[in-house]
């Protein structure tokens, strides 16, 4: 059991939707990778056991870096603001994984972040919020 990330159709359909899933320590290790790349201590923020508030993150990559593990949504807003975020942050994580351990296509951790690109990039354009389940 993990994590599956899916578009929040009003009439539940998900007909060629990409769901992006990771085990709950994929995703764990993925939204800390997110995090440390753009210079934030997880354990120090709200939700983490620390008491930095989110408001104090400019970067877009906020809204899926404070979302629970398993349940909630990102607003439509949100999934287009974070779409070419994530995308240049997966995109960078990759370029300094040489071996493509944890960030190609060839690796879960990277199909699953392609896949959530994807998800994201087809939301914000259909104007669909994205819900964790």
């Amino acid at each position: 059991m993990g994590l599956t990330l899916y578009a929040d159709r009003p009439d539940g359909s998900q007909p060629t939707d990409p769901l992006p899933q990771w085990s709950w320590t994929g995703f764990s290790l993925f939204r800390r990778a997110l995090a440390a790349h753009i210079n934030i201590d997880l354990d120090q923020m709200n939700g983490f056991g620390g008491g930095t508030d989110w408001d104090t993150v400019s970067s877009p990559l906020r809204h899926l870096l404070q979302q629970p593990d398993d349940s909630g949504y990102l607003e439509p807003e949100q999934v287009t603001e974070l779409a070419p975020a994530l995308r240049a942050a997966v995109t960078a994580l990759s370029e300094n994984d040489p071996e493509g351990f944890l960030w190609t296509g060839a690796s879960s951790n990277g199909r699953s972040a392609q896949g959530l690109i994807t998800l994201l990039e087809m939301c914000a354009a259909e104007n669909l919020p994205v819900r964790f389940r």
